[in-house]
């Protein structure tokens, strides 16, 4: 058998054979990155379909894009392995010509009105599918648009939320730009995508953890690090994954870095666990290297970790750790939903959580309310005791239901 990077090479090479665009190989490259290093640090040397399976299972806490995206490589890789060359049709990563130029009109707008990169990246998404589907009712000019083919769009979609989403913006947009006489955007229906109760783990999950964590070897003392700033002080991977060395302030004992997602600062504690755990990390783990980042790949070169990484290494732990999932995910956003329970649990305002785990909108934590039982059993209304004639059937009867 050939070494995974010999693999790695013939197969993007039979990529770009097929004419696939930078976008879509750029994708592939990402979760092949992401394979080798799983492999790499399982120590396997050698592809198979079992590797692509245990691969996939242990990186299940992604979001629904990217886990269609890591399957379809699986998959295709396999195929190629097998001898199965599917000619995959190039992906449709850009709008047809003859919507390009409002399309990008619409883009900027939405860059000038300050929205952030991924709710744009988003809009480029779900607006490519949309003018697909409108390019594919011969609809060439957009001020042909109707109601008619707004609905036919809308009831095609499997993802309802981000088409509507943009459909609303877009029909906004070509009204207030005199593409279309009437605006549209108000006829296109509300819908939300219902959230499922974020998992969460005992305490004593939790401290089984951090006990099976092995700190004997460098790598361990990173990923018990790691573990314990989603844990105890609620980062997120995407901002575990980007701290620097010099986010740490020994002397004033806190943590300071600005959050990738909202670009707001953020300042935590060293909890007294959190910092022991760094310097263990720091002084008798951690490689000399001239990368400034915190955490570190395991073998040289040297490199800053990942977000996959993170939410692999945390997904091995609890799994090696014995914890029993059932119908809850493994990874860091877990960990961050734990720590929220157990805040909510012991009566911290919401808004201090909401601000301890880095959310700008309030709205995002009502489903955090879902958490707190005895909170809502100790807001339940007494019953009230029944009274006249049907308390008097009551008695007579003995509470028998049969007797009615």
């Amino acid at each position: 058998m050939e070494p995974f990077k010999e693999t790695r090479r013939r197969f993007e090479e039979f990529m770009l054979s097929q004419g696939h665009s930078k976008y879509t190989l750029e994708h592939y490259q990402w979760i092949l990155s992401s394979l080798g290093r799983f492999m790499q640090d399982n120590k396997i040397p050698f592809y198979s379909l079992e590797t692509g399976i245990f691969f996939e299972e242990e990186n299940l806490n992604l979001s629904a894009r990217h886990l269609e995206i890591q399957k379809l490589v699986i998959r295709r890789l396999n195929d190629f392995l097998n001898g199965e060359f599917y000619i995959l049709p190039p992906a449709k990563v850009s709008p047809p010509d003859c919507y390009a130029k409002y399309f990008q009109a619409f883009l900027e707008d939405l860059r000038l009105k300050g929205l952030r990169s991924s709710t744009i990246q988003s809009h480029y998404y779900s607006g490519t599918k949309v003018l697909h589907s409108f390019y594919q009712h011969k609809i060439l000019d957009l001020s042909e648009i109707t109601p008619q083919h707004i609905y036919v769009v809308f009831a095609d979609s499997n993802d309802k939320g981000n088409v509507c989403s943009f459909l609303r913006s877009f029909l906004r947009y070509l009204f207030k730009a005199g593409i279309l006489v009437h605006d549209y955007s108000i006829i296109v229906p509300s819908v939300r995508n219902r959230k499922p109760t974020p998992s969460v783990y005992t305490k004593d999950e939790t401290n089984h953890l951090l006990a099976h964590v092995r700190t004997n070897h460098w790598s361990g003392k990173r990923d018990y690090a790691i573990i314990l700033l989603a844990l105890r002080l609620g980062i997120c991977s995407g901002d575990i994954v980007s701290l620097k060395l010099s986010d740490i302030n020994w002397k004033s004992n806190v943590i300071e870095f600005i959050q990738r997602k909202t670009c707001v600062p953020q300042r935590f504690e060293l909890l007294p666990e959190v910092r022991g755990a760094f310097v263990e990390y720091l002084s008798n783990g951690r490689p000399k290297t001239s990368c400034q980042n915190l955490f570190i790949s395991i073998r040289p070169p040297f490199r800053p970790i990942t977000v996959m990484a993170v939410t692999s290494l945390i997904t091995r732990h609890m799994k090696k750790s014995g914890i029993v999932a059932k119908s809850r995910k493994y990874g860091g956003h877990v960990l961050r939903m734990t720590l929220a329970s157990e805040l909510v649990s012991e009566r911290v305002p919401y808004e201090v959580v909401r601000k301890i785990l880095g959310h700008e909108d309030t709205k995002s934590m009502k489903h955090y309310v879902k958490f707190d039982v005895e909170m809502l059993r100790s807001c339940a209304l007494e019953t009230v005791p029944f009274s006249g004639l049907y308390a008097k059937y009551i008695n007579d009867s003995g509470g028998n239901e049969n007797a009615i």
